[in-house]
Formats: structure tokens, C-alpha cells, sequence
């Protein structure tokens, strides 16, 4: 038991310094695959459920899916101004139920290219490292309430990316 303690904290420790070491190397390439992954499978999550669905939510107190939708590819934009403008940026989503299922795919398509495009431009800094792990996060959560409304419309959700 004592080895494979060892063995973990070896681990996770040499996983900290690669990642250090990774992330003190300039920029922010060392996320590119990670920014293209959670792209992908957001986007591919959004087409897995049917346009009539779009209106779905599992109960009076939540988004309909298309809220949902629509509040992801708002966030990016909203980060992106934020993470722009040294932290400042106004919260103003307007209606989350009006676009289609079309345009909240084109549209969170669009948000990701600009933010992943202003992510890879950007010299690595702590501050701005905080606000990355903060919007993949936030994505990450919001994706996964949305995982849930397909499985409970029986749609079996995209593979994992």
C-alpha cells in the first residue's frame, strides 16, 4: 500500500512539473488539443439532439436545451471579452431561447474559433491560466447538464472526446 501511495504522489507530482514546465514554455500551445477536444465534442453534443428538442427541459426550474445552448456559446463570448479587457467584461445574454438548433451550432462554432484562436495568440500568464481552467470549467459544466437531457430523451450522447 505504502508503494502505490509513493507511486501516486511520484505521479501527479511529475504530471505538476511537466505541466509547469509545459505551461512556462511561452504560450499556450501545450492547450491546443484540449481547446479543439472540448470544441468537438460540445458542438457534436448540441447536434445529437433533434431540432424539435430543442425546447426540452427536465423541469420548470432549468433551461430548455436551447438555453443551455445558447448560455455556452454566450460564456465563450463573455470570457473572451472578459479574459480581453483584463477581467472586465458586461453580462448581458439576452433571450437564451432565440436561435435554432442552426444557428446556436454556428454560433458556439464561431465563439470557440475566436476564443481558441486569442487562447493560442496569448504569452502564458497565472492570471489568465486561472481564467482558462475557469471556462473550460464552466463549459465542462454546462455540457454536462446537457448530456443528461439527451439521456433522459433516450438519445444516447456522443462519445467522450
Amino acid at each position: 500500500m505504502k508503494i502505490a501511495k509513493t507511486l501516486t504522489y511520484t505521479f501527479f507530482a511529475l504530471l505538476i512539473t511537466t505541466g509547469s514546465a509545459m505551461a512556462d514554455h511561452g504560450g499556450y500551445d501545450w492547450l491546443k488539443q484540449r481547446l479543439e477536444a472540448s470544441k468537438a465534442y460540445t458542438l457534436a453534443v448540441l447536434e445529437a439532439m433533434p431540432e424539435e428538442s430543442y425546447n426540452f427541459k427536465p423541469n420548470d426550474e432549468q433551461r430548455t436545451f436551447a438555453a443551455q445552448a445558447y448560455h455556452i456559446a454566450y460564456s465563450i463570448d463573455y470570457f473572451h471579452r472578459a479574459f480581453a479587457n483584463g477581467g472586465q467584461a458586461q453580462w448581458a445574454p439576452g433571450d437564451e431561447n432565440s436561435k435554432s438548433k442552426k444557428e446556436l451550432i454556428e454560433w458556439a462554432k464561431t465563439k470557440f474559433d475566436e476564443m481558441n484562436a486569442f487562447i493560442l495568440a496569448q504569452e502564458n500568464n497565472d492570471q489568465l491560466t486561472a481564467g482558462l481552467i475557469s471556462y473550460l470549467d464552466h463549459n465542462a459544466h454546462h455540457r454536462g447538464q446537457i448530456v443528461t437531457y439527451l439521456r433522459m430523451k433516450g438519445i444516447n450522447p456522443p462519445q467522450y472526446r
